[in-house]
């Protein structure tokens, strides 16, 4: 039984790192083309990203993915590291 929860908690720990990786990129692809544009453009970027991240707060929004991941990859490090008191940001990594 030990193992079938470490596997669950390693496959929590995968999937909140992707869902981290995607949202990163997606922001930072977000405000790098604004960025170049000026500073008004950035604003605009910024508008999108918070707009984007306050879905997190809509319980009315629950029946879509974008919900889900948000909240995956703000909390499966956190949630991951109460239940186990691993250290590791990386999935790989032992600590």
């Amino acid at each position: 039984m030990r193992g079938i929860i470490r596997r669950l908690l390693l496959l929590l720990h995968w999937l909140g790192f992707v869902c981290l990786v995607y949202w990163l990129v997606t922001f930072i692809a977000m405000t790098i083309p604004a960025a170049t544009e000026g500073l008004n453009e950035l604003e605009y970027a910024f508008e999108d990203i918070i707009s984007i991240l306050a879905i997190m707060r809509d319980l009315d929004e629950a029946e879509y993915p974008i919900f889900w991941s948000l909240w995956l990859a703000a909390a499966h490090y956190p949630a991951l590291w109460l239940l186990t008191g691993s250290k590791a940001i990386l999935p790989w990594r032992n600590s």
